[in-house]
C-alpha cells in the first residue's frame, strides 16, 4: 500500500494540528482535518491580535530550559524543526520575520491573520480535506472516530492513523475546551488534572490602594519568588497582577500556592540600581521636598509604582530612606489563587509522557497519536510555547510515517 493511498485523521486545527498536516502532506499522505468550530486556528488567531511572537531566536541550550523537566525530549525534537526552520516555512508561505530587541520572532506583518490565511491556502492547494464543524465524540468499532457532523448526526469515519491535537482547557469558547479528557479516561489513559498557566494571579488589594492604577504597566522591573527571577513587565489588574514577568513564573507560582496556600513574590522595582545607590538617593533628597516628590524626580519612580510602593508601605518604613530603599528593591506582594482555568493563556496537566512512546502515540491505542497542549506540559508565552506546538506537529508527523512504514 502506498503512502498516498492512506489517510491520516487529524482532529484539531491549531497550531500542531496545522503543522502535522504539513508535514504528512510533503511525505504524500492523504490528511483530513477535522475541527469542532466554523473555523481554524481560533486562539492562534486571538494571541496574535496584539503582535504575533512565534518563536524566540536564543540558543538552543537557554531555550530548552524553558520547558522545565521535559528539557531533553524538547531538545531533541526543536533540533529537528528549530526556530531557523520556522522562519523558513514561514518564509515559503510569503510571510517574512524579523528579530525584536528582545530575541523573540514577530511576523513582518506582525498579524496572525495574514500568516494563517497563507498557511490554509497552502495546505488546501496541496489537497488537505478540511472538514469544518465536525466534533471529534471519541472512537468507534474498530480504528475508526466518531464524529457530529454539522446535520446533528454522528458518522465513524476511518482512518489508518490519528493526530488529536485538541489543546488544553484555556478558552475554551476559541475550541479548547477540555472536553477530550473524559473520552481519554474511558480507554484508561491517565490525564492530570487541567491546570492554569502563563496566568495572572489574584491578591486581596489594600483599600488604600486606588483602582485608577488598574489596567497600568510597570516596566523595567524584576519579579522574584525563591531561587527564581525574571525582568519585564507585569500589568496590575482589577484581581491582582499578571504580564510577561508573571507568567514566565507562574508554574512556580502556582506549585507554591499549592503547598503553601499562598506564595508570597518580591518585586524590584529598580532592578538596575543598587539597595546602596537608592539609600544614598533617598538620603541626598532636598529637606524641604517630600518622599514622593524624591522618589519621582530622583529615582523616576512612575505613579503606578509609587501607589503600590505606599499600599504595601507602613508610615515608619516610607519616612526611612534605609527601610524605604529595601522595599523599593523587594517589595511583598501575596498571590493567593491563579486565575480561572478559562483565562489562561495555556494549561498545565494532560496526559503524561509515560502514556505514550518516543513518537507521542497512545501507547494504550496503537494508531493515535498526541501534539499540543494535551500532553503534560507547559512553557512561558515568548515564543516557547509556540514553538514547542510547531516541533510538536512535526515529532508527531514523523511518527506516524515511521509507524505505518512498518504495517505495510
Amino acid at each position: 500500500m502506498t503512502k498516498n493511498s492512506r489517510n491520516v485523521a487529524i482532529i484539531g486545527g491549531g497550531p500542531a494540528g496545522l503543522m502535522a498536516a504539513d508535514q504528512l502532506l510533503s511525505q504524500g499522505y492523504q490528511v483530513t482535518l477535522y475541527e469542532a468550530k466554523p473555523s481554524l486556528a481560533r486562539k492562534f488567531q486571538l494571541a496574535g491580535r496584539g503582535g504575533l511572537n512565534l518563536t524566540h531566536s536564543e540558543p538552543l541550550e537557554d531555550f530548552v530550559k524553558k520547558y522545565g523537566e521535559h528539557a531533553v525530549f524538547f531538545e531533541q525534537i526543536i533540533k529537528n524543526h528549530s526556530p531557523a526552520m520556522l522562519q523558513d516555512f514561514c518564509k515559503n508561505l510569503g510571510q517574512d520575520t524579523f528579530v525584536g530587541t528582545s530575541g523573540r520572532v514577530f511576523p513582518v506583518k506582525f498579524k496572525a491573520t495574514e500568516l494563517l490565511r497563507a498557511w490554509i491556502n497552502d495546505l488546501v492547494t496541496r489537497g488537505v480535506i478540511l472538514k469544518l464543524r465536525h466534533r471529534w465524540l471519541g472512537f468507534g468499532p474498530g480504528q475508526s472516530i466518531s464524529v457530529a457532523i454539522p446535520d446533528g448526526s454522528v458518522e465513524q469515519f476511518s482512518h489508518d492513523a490519528v493526530i488529536l491535537a485538541l489543546g488544553g482547557g484555556s478558552w475554551p469558547r476559541m475550541g479548547s475546551d477540555g472536553s477530550w479528557v473524559e473520552i481519554l479516561k474511558s480507554h484508561n489513559i491517565r490525564v492530570n488534572p487541567l491546570k492554569a498557566t502563563n496566568c495572572g494571579f489574584e491578591t486581596n488589594w489594600p483599600s488604600s490602594f486606588s483602582p485608577d492604577h488598574f489596567g497600568k504597566p510597570l516596566k523595567n522591573i524584576e519579579v522574584c519568588l525563591g531561587d527564581c527571577h525574571v525582568k519585564g513587565e507585569i500589568m496590575i489588574a482589577s484581581y491582582g497582577l499578571e504580564g510577561g514577568a508573571i507568567y514566565a513564573l507562574s508554574k512556580e507560582i502556582r506549585t507554591r500556592i499549592e503547598e503553601e496556600k499562598v506564595a508570597q513574590i518580591t518585586i524590584d522595582l529598580k532592578p538596575l540600581l543598587s539597595l546602596e545607590g537608592i539609600t544614598q538617593k533617598l538620603l541626598e533628597r532636598n529637606i524641604s521636598s517630600s518622599v514622593a516628590a524624591a522618589l519621582k524626580q530622583s529615582l523616576k519612580i512612575p505613579p503606578p509604582a509609587l501607589a503600590l510602593l505606599k499600599a504595601f508601605t507602613t508610615k515608619e518604613e516610607f519616612n526611612s530612606p534605609a527601610l524605604l530603599a529595601q522595599k523599593i528593591k523587594r517589595l511583598p506582594i501575596k498571590l493567593a489563587r491563579p486565575r480561572p482555568l478559562d483565562r489562561a493563556i495555556s494549561t498545565a496537566g494532560g496526559v503524561p509522557f509515560t502514556e505514550c512512546d518516543e513518537q507521542l502515540m497512545l501507547k494504550a491505542l496503537p494508531g493515535v497519536f498526541l501534539a499540543g497542549e494535551m500532553l503534560d506540559w507547559e512553557a512561558p508565552t515568548g515564543g516557547y510555547l509556540l514553538q514547542g506546538c510547531f516541533s510538536m506537529g512535526v515529532h508527531v508527523a514523523a511518527g506516524i510515517d515511521t509507524y505505518l512504514a512498518t504495517k505495510k
